[in-house]
C-alpha cells in the first residue's frame, strides 16, 4: 500500500504544480486589450489635427469683401439725394460745394426742369444765376393768357460768379393743362433788367410730372461791338453780334439809362437756325444826349406765344454827344 499512496500522492502534486501556469497564463489575456487602449489615443490625435482644416476652408467664406464694397457704392447715391435738400433758398454755402457753371454759360440757368416739362404741382426748380443787385432774382410763371400764376423772390449768394438756387413751385390752373413760361431775371442798382431767361412748361392739374433735359445751356447772346465800358460819341451806336433766338420776331435793341428812361432803340431782324445754332444781327441804334451818360445796352427777345420778354441779355456803355 504505501508504494501506490506514494504515487497517488506524486500525481496528485503534479496537477496541483500545473494548476498555477495555467492560472499565470490568464494575466497575459488582461494584458491583451491594454495595447488598444494605448493605440486608440493615436488616432483620436490624427482626427484633432485635420480639425484645424476646416477652420481654414471657412475662413475663406468670411472674407467677401465684395460685401462691404457694397456699401461705399451706396454713398454717391445717398449724396446725389441730399444735394438740393440743404439749398432750399439758401443756396451760399452750398454753392460753393457745387461745380461751377462752364465759361460761356448762360447768367441765368434752368437745370431742371427743362423746356417742355409736363409739371403737376408742386415741383423743384434749381439752377444758376449770376447775382443782381442785392443778390436777388425774381422768378415768375405766367399763364397762357398772360396771367401771373407763381411768383417766387430768390436770395441769390455765393462766393463764386454764379449762385446756386432752388424753390418749390406751386400752382393751380382752372383746367386739365395749360402752357406756362417760367422766368427768372435780376436788375441792377438802378432797378434795370440786366438779364432775363425764360422756358416754356406744360401745366398739369393731375397726373404725372415728366422733366425734360435742360437743354443748351451756353448765353444766348453774345455782343462783338460795342465792347463793355467803351466810350461812344457821334450819336450812332452800332451793335454786332450773333444769338440762338427762340422765334422769327424782331430782336427789340435799347438804350436805357440810369433814371430808367429809354434813350434810344431799334429792331433787328434774325430767323433761327434748325439746329439751334448762332444767328448773326446787326443794328445801328442813333442817340441823343447832350452830356456823357451810362447806359445800359438791352437786347431782348419777345415770347411769340405768351405776352411778354422771353429772353433779356444786356451790358453797360458810356454814350457821348
Amino acid at each position: 500500500m504505501p508504494p501506490r499512496f506514494f504515487l497517488s500522492c506524486s500525481l496528485l502534486v503534479l496537477l496541483v504544480a500545473c494548476a498555477p501556469w495555467t492560472a499565470t497564463a490568464n494575466p497575459p489575456a488582461t494584458r491583451t486589450p491594454l495595447p488598444s487602449a494605448t493605440v486608440t489615443p493615436v488616432p483620436q490625435v490624427e482626427d484633432t489635427a485635420t480639425l484645424p482644416q476646416p477652420t481654414e476652408t471657412v475662413s475663406p467664406t468670411l472674407e467677401p469683401s465684395p460685401t462691404i464694397e457694397i456699401f461705399p457704392s451706396l454713398e454717391p447715391t445717398l449724396a446725389e439725394t441730399l444735394t438740393p435738400l440743404p439749398t432750399l433758398n439758401l443756396p451760399t454755402t452750398v454753392a460753393t460745394s457745387i461745380p461751377q457753371p462752364d465759361v460761356g454759360s448762360g447768367m441765368i440757368q434752368f437745370h431742371s426742369p427743362g423746356p417742355l416739362s409736363k409739371l403737376v404741382s408742386p415741383v423743384m426748380v434749381y439752377g444758376y444765376a449770376i447775382p443782381g443787385y442785392n443778390h436777388r432774382g425774381y422768378a415768375n410763371l405766367y399763364g397762357e393768357d398772360g396771367r401771373l400764376i407763381s411768383s417766387q423772390v430768390l436770395q441769390l449768394y455765393t462766393a463764386f460768379q454764379w449762385a446756386f438756387f432752388t424753390w418749390t413751385m406751386t400752382f393751380e390752373i382752372p383746367g386739365a393743362g395749360e402752357l406756362a413760361r417760367l422766368t427768372l431775371n435780376t436788375v441792377d442798382q438802378y432797378g434795370r433788367i440786366n438779364a432775363l431767361y425764360s422756358m416754356h412748361l406744360v401745366l398739369l392739374a393731375e397726373g404725372y410730372t415728366i422733366i425734360n433735359p435742360p437743354g443748351n445751356l451756353k448765353e444766348r447772346c453774345v455782343i462783338d461791338k460795342p465792347v463793355t465800358n467803351r466810350r461812344i460819341s457821334g450819336g450812332n451806336l452800332p451793335v454786332e453780334g450773333k444769338i440762338r433766338p427762340y422765334n422769327n420776331l424782331p430782336l427789340v435793341i435799347e438804350l436805357i439809362g440810369r433814371d430808367g428812361k429809354i434813350i434810344a432803340s431799334t429792331l433787328a431782324g434774325v430767323t433761327p437756325a434748325p439746329d439751334d445754332s448762332y444767328v448773326p444781327f446787326h443794328a445801328d441804334v442813333t442817340y441823343s444826349v447832350s452830356y456823357g451818360t451810362w447806359a445800359l445796352l438791352s437786347i431782348r427777345e419777345l415770347d411769340e406765344r405768351i405776352s411778354g420778354t422771353m429772353y433779356l441779355y444786356s451790358r453797360e456803355v458810356y454814350l457821348s454827344p
